[in-house]
């Protein structure tokens, strides 16, 4: 009955007082071998320091 309902789906990114320019949108799609996550997300801070990895991550509790 509710087979292939929600095939998108999409969350609006937001950072918090002390990263306010953080805005963005992730969405996930149903694909035949699982779900297709991408992000577009402005406004991450960047270190002064010489970057070694270009990973930015989220974390949530």
């Amino acid at each position: 009955m509710f087979l292939n309902v929600f095939k998108t789906a999409r969350a609006h990114i937001k950072g918090s007082t002390k990263y306010p320019k953080i805005d963005g949108i992730v969405t996930f799609k149903e694909t035949k071998d699982g779900v297709l996550l991408t992000a577009k997300i402005n406004g991450l801070p960047q270190s002064k320091d010489k970057c070694t990895r270009k990973i930015f991550w989220i974390s949530y509790t």
